[in-house]
């Protein structure tokens, strides 16, 4: 099992349309954003908002068994789901994630249960 975390830093001004986002997939949405997961391989997708110096950020934690083969899979996906989820990305932060980010997956250094 392979794990990642990244950042997408939210555009100015955008922060509301992110939330937005977020709630309504973790609402309404929330069954498409399964199956697509499943569709990728991916087991857990955990989505924040974090408010930092440098402006918001998304802060993503994703699980599954092939992270880099998922992030291709999902980049290559035309479901009308993936392409609004994309969309919205696209919208509040400016990345295309119809291209698989480049270079390795974060590297997680310590994770710890207490």
């Amino acid at each position: 099992m392979e794990q990642t975390l990244f950042t997408l830093p939210i555009l100015p001004g955008k922060t509301g349309a992110a939330r937005a986002f977020l709630q309504e997939v973790e609402g309404s949405r929330i069954q498409e954003l399964a199956a697509c997961g499943q569709s990728v391989g991916i087991d857990r997708e955990v989505w924040a908002i974090q408010q930092t110096l440098q402006g918001d950020m998304y802060v993503a934690y994703i699980t599954g068994e092939d992270i880099a083969h998922a992030f291709k899979e999902f980049a290559a996906s035309q479901t009308e789901f993936d392409r609004w989820f994309k969309q919205q990305l696209q919208e509040t932060t400016g990345a295309d994630l119809n291209t698989p980010p480049p270079g390795p997956i974060s590297e997680i250094l310590a994770d710890t249960m207490v």
